[in-house]
């Protein structure tokens, strides 16, 4: 990578935009990272075991869960990109591997396998799991259970060491489901001295084959989320209560302050009219008349120019910047400055902003 892209694109650069982006902006897909691999996993386990009929409603959230009595399940948009698992580690001290994603989903895939055919309401699924009073209501509200969790009981699975089937039947269903879903998981030669637990796993075994054919008994509302992530406004740096200062010093290509200095934020007022245009199609629009102005004059390579045309027109874009219709020449003639002045100080001193 030429050293201009390398300052404007590099990871100190991109952690500190991310993190100075709200949650709704960052333009994230559930098919990107480790979250995606392990959601082609969960396809491929369903078709496995022929359970076509549960379709999970999958949706980017702030963590991993699933909505009670629905298959709507919320994935942790931090699996999505290399670099907010980065920041997610550093600020959070804790991060899933792949491994763990792919078993996470499946623990969620067996709580929507319960609410789809409302398990929780049979006799048998309650005599197994030992559900007492109203499923829901009796979930516990904290992570409490693990100081009267059993570390030696063999009634339950524990594929990940955190006793968190101990938590509620629910949870003892899902983490069940988990280890039968998972391949060459061996569960029958694993938990043959658990009793217990391979009673529980056994009837995971039976009720799907007893029930792949059929349609869910629940029917869904894709509506009912919790915190999607297309609802969360705070900046990735609110919610992981971090500070940007370590990553401002050494971002040489954040451009993000003076691009809002020169544009206006996009609003319900001005989203709409037609007296405003993007930001960014007005920069991109002009790529060829801003880096001929700029070249004339800046002395430097003009794939160095282009590098930093693109940088504006990227974060105008991801910030949702506007400029008013009236004011687009003075606006132009204000990019070519700013371009100009910045890539001239690079010309002189190989970076594009001052230490």
């Amino acid at each position: 990578m030429r050293h201009s892209r390398l300052l404007l694109f590099g990871p100190e650069t991109r952690k500190l935009e991310l993190l100075m982006t709200p949650l709704n902006r960052l333009e994230l897909s559930l098919d990107d990272g480790p979250l995606g691999r392990a959601l082609a996993i969960a396809r491929d386990d369903l078709k496995r075991v022929r359970l076509k009929h549960l379709i999970p409603n999958y949706y980017l959230s702030t963590g991993y869960g699933t909505v009670e009595g629905t298959t709507n399940v919320a994935l942790g948009f931090y699996d999505t990109h290399y670099l907010l698992r980065e920041l997610h580690r550093e600020f959070r001290r804790w991060l899933y591997s792949p491994e763990e994603i792919a078993s996470t989903v499946r623990h969620e895939l067996g709580h929507a396998f319960c609410y789809a055919y409302k398990l929780y309401k049979r006799k048998d699924f309650r005599e197994t799991f030992h559900v007492r009073g109203n499923f829901f209501r009796s979930y516990p509200a904290t992570n409490r259970y693990v100081e009267r969790a059993n570390p030696w009981s063999r009634d339950y699975v524990n594929p990940l060491g955190d006793h968190y089937a101990q938590k509620h039947p629910d949870d003892d269903f899902a983490e069940t489901f988990s280890v039968w879903l998972t391949p060459r998981s061996n569960w029958r030669r694993l938990y043959r001295r658990f009793p217990g637990a391979l009673q529980k796993l056994r009837y995971v075994e039976s009720v799907v084959q007893e029930l792949h054919n059929r349609a869910p008994e629940a029917e869904n509302d894709g509506l009912l989320l919790d915190e999607a992530l297309t609802g969360v406004s705070v900046t990735l740096g609110a919610f992981l209560k971090a500070s940007p200062t370590r990553y401002r010093r050494r971002a040489q290509g954040y451009v993000d302050p003076d691009l809002r200095r020169m544009f206006t934020r996009a609003s319900t007022r001005t989203s709409n009219s037609r007296a405003y245009l993007t930001a960014a199609s007005l920069i991109k629009g002009n790529r060829p008349y801003i880096l001929n102005r700029v070249a004339s004059w800046a002395g430097v390579d003009s794939l160095v120019i282009l590098d930093f045309i693109e940088k504006c027109g990227e974060r105008s874009q991801a910030l949702d910047l506007l400029v008013r219709r009236d004011d687009r020449e003075s606006k132009l003639v204000e990019v070519v400055a700013y371009v100009s002045t910045h890539c001239a100080y690079y010309a002189s001193t190989g970076r594009f902003f001052p230490e």
